[in-house]
């Protein structure tokens, strides 16, 4: 586990010589450069944070004052009057004063002094400065308004600042951009995008190697990479797929570096990452010696915390060979070191490690308790967040401790009690996002500022209450505090007890009872395999009046992944769409699934009722409809083949709670009729230069290198087809479809219909983008924070692009592609695509499915009977690679959709209606010979 977060550098200020006018002197005994700060960016920042800060606070403030007036000191000066260089010394005022800001937590102003001092370096001051100051400030302001991101947690914003920097680093520092793509590479590590750490750690080892910065020359370097390179994979084998090739590579990498680390602290980095390596290996003596090392060094340096965290890691080595008795008193005494420092993190491993000590000894009880207690302490952490860091809060590595909950209380037999703990692991990055945009666009910079500070007012009360030397008295006034407290933060969001709360499995049930559907969420387990646990995955089928938990024995992440990773080279490699044989689906994986996962429950469900089904893991990654019911004609043979399709409608969710928001939708069929925007781009020359706002997206992207997107030919198809069928439908169409049109027409619209190209980035949903057309005002890229400041509800988005359903498989929150951004974005219901579409299936599929709508079915029989059509139209196109690509996400209900006036031939009378078909008729046969058309030959 990381121990070492970021490299935070700080460019060095030259040294001036004695022959400045006395001016210049006066400025600088004020200044950094011959005053040193009692605090500097880099770990004192957040140590500031602490209860026992290392410099007290009015010293910071003392400071931030005579920062500001050797500022202003230099800024008086004449620069015609002065020979030495000392803009860096301007600049460097700038980025102490932002430290000290963020020493202080005051964020807001830490983030505007850092855009004043990039405005003041734009403004190209005329101003004596030394080689290289100005590009080198750039980079430094970049790189520590990323590192303040990363440490409130907003990871995001961090790759973006980081990324910038990394563009800003000279070709020729090259030691220095190593650096930045380390950082860059470990943030995406932090947002569980693997992928792309492993790209970035991979340039940076590419990128010493062919400069020669050979590991004797540049050990720290190298042992800095190798311990990340190492690191990752620990953890990517961990959280995805075990894997021992995976260990031993990490353990060599963690060997290897160990010989060069220069410094102790990182040798014991490194010593730890390899003690845990050779345990996942069996190498117990060996891991045992290593751990004891670092223990011995913690004691030595009076490290609480790394010691705590040593002492963790032997109780995990401890439970590995089966000394229940030993790891039950390490990892008891690692909580005491966690909870005296207050680390909410550490206290939360560490009870995720007690509880599964006692689910291994099958100690029910004791297990739900300790997950119970680490579920508090998630509680505790996430309550003491800011409004600016909900955006980026890393549940999914924290619900584990929610999972193992779900399992204690699986085996206990206590149905309704686990669904209501796996509910709360899900859609809460999501439920989390919803509420930051609340406070963004609707809390003025001052409530926004107060709702902090409330935060931290009820941190601290809490921890006061998590003493035990307090009197009755003192602990009542802090608990009546507390309740004070909250309250008034719930007051500034404007968030009333009946919104808060998720509703209870009770209230799910009544919902589901009211649209007539049934309910299954599925919690697949993945347990490690170094404690030899079998998986206890389960089915949840809930209806109106009934819950059952459906065991699916011997059933885990790793087996369905495995699935669904042969049924096409596309779903092993996202690269395949454009190889034929993707397009081939194995018929054999498909009909596996349907018996691990749909036939286990299929009996516990009525004929053709309607279904939502929460999926789990792998499952996000294949539609449900597209399960093979049944292929009797062999693992191709797609003609006689059945599916889950021809069984029943089918709609996703992320969870369960999220169900309940389809009962009251603003565009359901009461309501009155649903406005349509649609916006198509078929033609994407010239083309455009990868977006910035996109550095995350492609580890490999230079400035000068461009994006190449095909064509769309079936998009105009598409827009012109929505135009037919809808009289009152808005539909812009290429030079149309820009971003002011788009912004215009959707805050009218109920049904927003998008067809083109999309960017995903793995960071962030919200930076995930649709290509529109470029004109005058912008760039043609439509980022989905974009659409924050839309003031209400959107009943169906259709994300007709390729990929749009994809994205980063998030623990708990599924992908997080576009789909996902425009749930967050307040859409009731999403129609999105899984792979990369063929364009003529996509223009047949979205027409079928509009007139379904507009006949008022339900969305997910809209879509099923969609899919049926053309299955039935096409027959030489059966593989589900044509049809099943698209999923309904959300609210299944029907929308009020009114025709064209084409429409309304249905109430015209017989007399009347057959003479229009005989003078149709007959116009076509005159129109076709005047033309010279001839009719087919039989």
């Amino acid at each position: 586990m990381l121990v070492v977060l970021l490299a935070t550098s700080l460019l060095v200020v030259p040294p001036f010589s004695v022959d400045a006018a006395d001016d210049l002197d006066a400025c600088l005994r004020q200044a950094p450069v011959q005053s040193p700060p009692p605090i500097n960016w880099g770990e004192g920042v957040p140590q500031m944070w602490s209860s026992t800060p290392p410099v007290p606070r009015d010293t910071v403030r003392a400071y931030l004052s005579q920062v500001r007036a050797a500022r202003a000191c230099f800024r008086t000066l004449d620069p015609s009057r002065v020979e030495r260089p000392y803009l860096g010394n301007i600049m460097r005022t700038f980025q102490v004063e932002t430290a000290l800001l963020a020493a202080l937590r005051r964020f807001a102003d830490a983030f505007e002094t850092f855009e004043d001092a990039r405005s003041y370096l734009n403004a190209a001051p005329n101003i004596p400065s030394a080689e290289g100051t100005r590009t080198g400030w750039i980079r430094a302001l970049h790189q520590d308004q990323g590192f303040l991101h990363f440490r409130i947690g907003n990871l995001s914003a961090s790759i973006t600042h980081y990324s910038t920097a990394l563009r800003k680093t000279s070709e020729h520092e090259v030691g220095l951009r190593v650096t930045h793509l380390l950082d860059v590479g470990l943030l995406h590590q932090y947002t569980q995008d693997y992928q792309s750490a492993r790209r970035y750690y991979t340039r940076a080892r590419r990128l010493a190697r062919e400069h020669d910065r050979t590991s004797e020359e540049h050990p720290s370097e190298w042992a800095r990479l190798l311990y990340l390179q190492a690191n990752l994979l620990l953890e990517e084998t961990l959280n995805t797929e075990f894997d021992r090739a995976s260990l031993r590579r990490a353990r060599d990498l963690a060997r290897k570096g160990r010989s060069l680390a220069t410094s102790s602290d990182r040798r014991i980095d490194l010593a730890l990452a390899l003690s845990e390596s050779l345990g996942y290996l069996g190498s117990f003596d060996r891991a045992y010696a290593l751990n004891a090392e670092v223990r011995r060094y913690a004691q030595a340096r009076d490290d609480a915390q790394l010691r705590a965290f040593a002492l963790l890691k032997l109780g995990v080595l401890h439970m590995q060979t089966e000394r229940w008795t030993e790891a039950k008193s390490v990892l008891n005494t690692s909580l005491a070191i966690a909870e005296r420092m207050g680390n909410l993190d550490q206290q939360r491993r560490i009870r995720r490690g007690l509880g599964r000590l006692h689910e291994l000894q099958q100690n029910w009880a004791t297990a739900e308790d300790q997950y119970r207690a680490g579920v508090a302490v998630i509680k505790r952490y996430r309550e003491s967040l800011t409004a600016t860091q909900w955006a980026s809060t890393a549940f999914a590595q924290w619900r584990d401790v929610h999972r193992g909950l779900v399992r204690t209380l699986l085996a206990q037999n206590q149905p309704r009690a686990a669904l209501a703990a796996l509910d709360r692991t899900r859609a809460r990055y999501l439920r989390d996002l919803r509420t930051r945009n609340r406070v963004a666009t609707q809390l003025s910079p001052a409530t926004r500022a107060r709702f902090d500070s409330l935060g931290r007012a009820l941190t601290d009360v809490r921890n006061r209450l998590g003493t035990d030397s307090l009197s009755d008295a003192t602990e009542a006034a802090l608990r009546a505090r507390k309740a004070s407290l909250m309250a008034n933060r719930q007051r500034v969001l404007r968030l009333d007890s009946a919104r808060t709360p998720r509703p209870s499995v009770d209230e799910i049930a009544a919902s589901i009872a009211q649209q007539d559907r049934t309910l299954v969420s599925y919690f697949l387990d993945d347990p490690w395999p170094v404690y030899d646990r079998p998986p206890r995955s389960a089915a949840f089928v809930l209806t109106g009046d009934t819950l059952q938990a459906v065991a699916l024995p011997g059933l885990s992440q790793d087996s369905i992944r495995a699935h669904v990773n042969t049924i096409s080279s596309l779903f092993a490699d996202r690269q395949a769409s454009r190889s034929i044989s993707a397009m081939h689906f194995d018929l054999r994986p498909l009909r596996a699934l349907h018996d691990h996962l749909y036939a286990p429950v299929a009996a516990h469900l009525p004929d053709g009722q309607p279904l939502t089904v929460i999926p789990d893991g792998p499952m996000f990654h294949v539609p449900f409809s597209m399960l093979a019911t049944a292929a009797p004609g062999g693992r191709y043979d797609h003609e006689q083949a059945r599916f889950v399709l021809h069984e029943r409608p089918t709609a996703l969710d992320l969870s369960a709670s999220l169900a309940t928001d389809t009962s009251a939708t603003r565009g359901d069929a009461a309501s009155s009729s649903s406005d349509l925007a649609a916006f198509g781009v078929s033609s994407f020359d010239p083309l455009r230069p990868p977006p910035p706002s996109l550095p995350s997206s492609r580890a490999d992207t230079t400035a000068a290198s461009s994006l190449s997107l095909p064509p769309l030919p079936g998009v105009r198809s598409e827009i012109n087809a929505l135009d037919r069928l809808f009289d009152d439908a808005k539909t812009f169409l290429d030079e149309q479809a820009t971003e002011p049109a788009f912004a215009a027409a959707s805050q009218e619209a109920d049904v927003l219909h998008l067809a083109s190209h999309a960017l995903v980035s793995p960071s962030s949903s919200l930076r995930n983008a649709f290509l529109l057309h470029p004109d005058s005002s912008s760039d043609g890229l439509l980022f989905l924070h974009e659409l924050q400041t839309r003031d209400r509800a959107l009943p169906l988005a259709v994300l007709s692009g390729c990929n749009t359903a994809r994205g980063t498989l998030r623990g708990g929150e599924g992908m997080a592609g576009l789909q996902y951004a425009f749930r967050i974005m307040g859409a009731q219901s999403t129609v999105s695509n899984l792979w990369p579409t063929a364009d003529r299936s996509s223009v047949a599929l979205m027409e079928s499915f509009y007139k379904n709508l507009r006949a008022g079915q339900p969305k997910d029989q809209a879509l099923r009977q969609a899919k049926l059509t053309y299955m039935e139209n096409h027959p030489d196109n059966l593989s589900p690679f044509f049809w099943a690509s698209a999923v309904l996400y959300g609210s299944p209900r029907p929308l009020q959709m009114n025709a064209s006036d084409g429409s309304s031939l249905r109430t015209w009378g017989p007399v009347a209606l057959a003479l229009l078909v005989v003078l149709l008729g007959w116009s076509l046969v005159r129109f076709r010979s005047q033309l010279g058309l001839t009719a087919s030959q039989q």
